[in-house]
């Protein structure tokens, strides 16, 4: 399937949605929460709950080999216009005894030249990109009913500075809102592991005044995270050059190393003085361009860098990366045996004063 033809996420979702299915779905990729979104949401659309009885068929690839798949393919539904077929988990093709992945695919992509219309067949394949050269040509070639016999679609892992996006779109599918901090915290604070986020907000929408808006205090006090001592606030403290609030936060962070680690803190600041390098390169106060010269998808996202640029020009800033990789050196032992608070102490002096 050429590149400009294949479907995105959005519009796979909303082709099902209007009950368009097609004969094959091969999902594979890095993030499974999009994997398994994908598969529910054939398995509730393509049929009513009294044809899911007859016409359902779940298989995991631990324990069944594909032409065995292939088999319950060719059957045809009972009492309905369709029947589904899921196979999971193909990723363990890899490892099972017995088993050759190169014959396992083979037998996919026969298939895959010939399906059968009245079947949809979904083929999950997590960790990483299904590596089949041909399956995407097959797919794409073969013509059933007047369109592609399938559809590949590779679940990539979500980039940190786009996690934002993906949480306020998960929220607004659940028929929720979400304040902007809130995001904020979510996303620094969870990483960009879509299936563990996802969990956290369906425990918020559940505590949630009629299940209709998340905030910040929320996301603190049920979450675990502190609404004035976080990574978060550190950033806008050295933004404002508040070297008292910095320092009180970096206090808390030795008091509490299990729940703020020094590497992810100096992770944040790296992307944060980087960041703001680029901004002062983009040498423009527009702030859509601005925008789109840090990936940010919201103005609020905007608003620490803004607020720093005044204090910390170009030189600074590159003076600030230079100290932050000589602490993350020193903090793993090159050079230095100090414990990693105390050297990050001194990296947030040098932040403020370098």
């Amino acid at each position: 399937m050429a590149k400009t033809d294949t479907p995105t996420r959005q519009q796979i979702e909303l082709s099902i949605k209007k009950k368009e299915f097609y004969p094959i779905y091969v999902l594979s990729g890095e993030e499974p929460f999009y994997i398994d979104k994908i598969s529910d949401m054939i398995i509730e659309n393509a049929l009513t709950a009294d044809e899911k009885d007859f016409n359902l068929s779940i298989y995991y690839a631990g324990d069944v080999k594909m032409s065995d798949v292939v088999l319950a393919c060719r059957r045809y539904p009972m009492m309905a216009e369709r029947q589904v077929v899921v196979l999971r988990e193909t990723q363990a093709w890899k490892s099972m005894n017995g088993v050759n992945e190169k014959k396992e695919l083979e037998i996919l992509e026969s298939y895959a030249s010939k399906p059968t219309a009245s079947t949809v067949l979904v083929v999950c394949y997590k960790g990483a990109a299904l590596k089949s050269p041909n399956i995407t040509k097959i797919l794409s070639k073969t013509i059933i009913n007047g369109k592609p016999a399938g559809i590949y679609y590779e679940s990539k892992k979500i980039p940190e500075y786009s996690i934002g996006n993906h949480i306020e779109e998960y929220v607004r599918n659940i028929g929720c809102t979400i304040d902007d901090k809130a995001v904020a915290m979510l996303a620094e604070y969870l990483g960009n592991d879509m299936s563990h986020i996802v969990k956290e907000i369906d425990k918020l929408k559940l505590i949630s005044p009629n299940g209709i808006r998340i905030t910040p205090e929320m996301v603190e006090q049920n979450i675990g995270i502190s609404k004035e001592y976080n990574n978060f606030e550190l950033i806008k403290a050295i933004a404002m050059r508040d070297k008292l609030k910095a320092m009180k936060i970096i206090t808390y962070f030795r008091e509490n190393p299990k729940k703020n680690p020094t590497v992810m803190t100096t992770t944040l600041l790296f992307n944060y003085f980087s960041n703001m390098l680029i901004a002062h390169y983009a040498r423009t106060a527009d702030e859509h361009k601005l925008m789109e010269a840090l990936r940010l998808k919201s103005p609020y996202a905007l608003k620490d860098y803004k607020m720093g640029m005044p204090n910390y020009n170009a030189t600074r800033c590159l003076r600030i990366i230079k100290a932050i990789r000589e602490f993350d050196a020193k903090s793993k032992g090159i050079g230095s045996q100090q414990n990693e608070y105390d050297l990050f102490f001194d990296l947030i002096t040098k932040i403020f004063y370098v």
